[in-house]
C-alpha cells in the first residue's frame, strides 16, 4: 500500500448482536490491524464495542455504508456484520493494494460447508450470480466481473470518484451498480487470494426470502439501465425472460438459484421487475450523467462482461 493511505473498517449493522461481536473479534484478532474500524448502527441507538457512528434507523445498506465511508480516513474496507476475517485477511489486502482499485477477498461460507463467493459473475441481462458457490474454497480465483458488497476493500480515490453507493438502493444490488460504474470507467475488480472472509451468508433476508428478492430484481434493472452496452439494455425483457426461463428449468430438476426460493419468492421477483422498470426514466438520466466518464466504449464493455461472466457450473449448482 502506498504511503498514506490508511485502511478502514466500516463495519455496516442494524442489529448490533453477537454476530457483530464476532466480526469485531475477528478485526482485533488481524496480524495488520485496520487503522480505524466504525460500526455504523443503522437501527435504534444501540451500544457496541467499538467506535460507533448511530443512524437511529434502518436507513438501509447503501446509506449507511456511504455515512461510514464519509466518517473515515483512507481505503474503505466494507463489512457486513456477519462476516468474519481470518487473521491475515487485512495484511493481504493492504499487500495488494498497488494501485487504486475495488479488490475483492476470497469468501467462505461460515459453516465450514464450502464457499459463498468469489466475487460475482454476470448474467446478460446485468443480474449477477457468485462466482464459486458452493464449490470448494480452494477454487481457483480468477478475476471477476463485480464484487461482492459482503466485504470488500474500495480504494479512497475510487469511492470518492464514484461517489459512493446510490443511496437510492437501499440494500441489495448496491455493489452490483459500484461495480458497474467502475467497469465503465475502465477499472476491474482485482481478486486477493490470500484474504480470507467467512460469511453467514443470509443472516438478515435470508437466501432466498421474498423481501431479498424484490429488492435485487428492482435494483438490477436500475443498475443494468445505468451501465450495461445499450444492445443489453434495449434488449432486457427477452434476456430477462430468457433467464427465468432457464432459472425455472433447473429448479424443475432442484437445482440453480430457482431451486430453493421461500413461498411468495416468484412473486416478490415480479413486483420487483415492475418497479425496476418504473424507475426506467431516472436510470436513464443516470446513464446521461455517466457517459462523459466512461472510459469502456460498447465493444470493450462487453468484452469486460464476458471476462467476468457468471460460470455455468456455479449457477447449476
Amino acid at each position: 500500500m502506498p504511503p498514506g493511505s490508511p485502511v478502514a473498517a466500516v463495519v455496516v449493522t442494524h442489529r448490533a448482536d453477537a454476530l457483530l461481536d464476532a466480526c469485531l473479534a475477528s478485526l482485533r484478532a488481524q496480524t495488520r490491524p485496520a487503522d480505524e474500524v466504525l460500526v455504523v448502527v443503522s437501527n435504534t441507538e444501540r451500544a457496541v464495542d467499538a467506535p460507533a457512528l448511530q443512524l437511529g434507523a434502518n436507513v438501509g445498506y447503501a446509506v449507511a455504508a456511504n455515512a461510514g465511508a464519509a466518517a473515515v480516513q483512507g481505503d474503505v474496507l466494507l463489512l457486513n456484520d456477519d462476516t468474519e476475517l481470518a487473521p491475515g485477511c487485512v495484511e493481504a489486502l493492504v499487500a495488494a493494494r498497488r494501485r487504486p482499485g475495488i479488490y475483492q477477498p476470497r469468501i467462505h461460507l461460515a459453516d465450514g460447508s464450502g464457499l459463498d463467493n468469489l466475487g460475482h459473475g454476470f448474467l446478460p441481462d446485468g443480474s449477477v450470480w457468485a462466482r464459486g458457490r458452493g464449490g470448494p474454497v480452494d477454487a481457483a480465483f480468477a478475476a471477476p466481473g463485480g464484487f461482492s458488497g459482503a466485504a470488500v476493500l474500495v480504494s479512497r480515490e475510487v469511492w470518492d470518484a464514484l461517489g459512493g453507493f446510490d443511496a437510492r438502493f437501499d440494500s441489495y444490488g448496491e455493489d452490483v451498480d459500484l461495480s458497474l460504474r467502475w467497469m465503465r470507467r475502465g477499472g476491474d475488480v482485482t481478486p486477493v487470494d490470500d484474504a480470507v472472509v467467512r460469511h453467514h451468508l443470509g443472516a438478515t433476508y435470508g437466501r432466498a426470502g421474498p423481501e431479498k428478492i424484490r429488492r435485487i430484481e428492482r435494483n438490477r434493472i436500475r443498475a443494468a439501465v445505468r451501465s450495461l452496452p445499450a444492445g443489453a439494455v434495449l434488449t432486457l425483457p427477452a434476456l430477462t425472460a430468457a433467464r427465468y426461463a432457464a432459472f425455472g428449468a433447473l429448479a424443475w430438476w432442484g437445482r440453480g438459484p430457482g431451486g430453493g426460493l421461500e413461498p411468495g419468492a416468484r412473486r416478490a421477483a415480479l413486483t420487483g421487475l415492475l418497479q425496476g422498470l418504473a424507475d426506467v426514466p431516472g436510470s436513464l438520466a443516470d446513464r446521461r450523467a455517466d457517459q462523459p466518464h466512461w472510459r469502456r466504449g460498447e465493444r470493450a464493455m462487453w468484452a469486460a462482461l464476458w471476462r467476468g461472466r457468471a460460470r455455468w457450473e456455479d449457477v447449476c449448482r
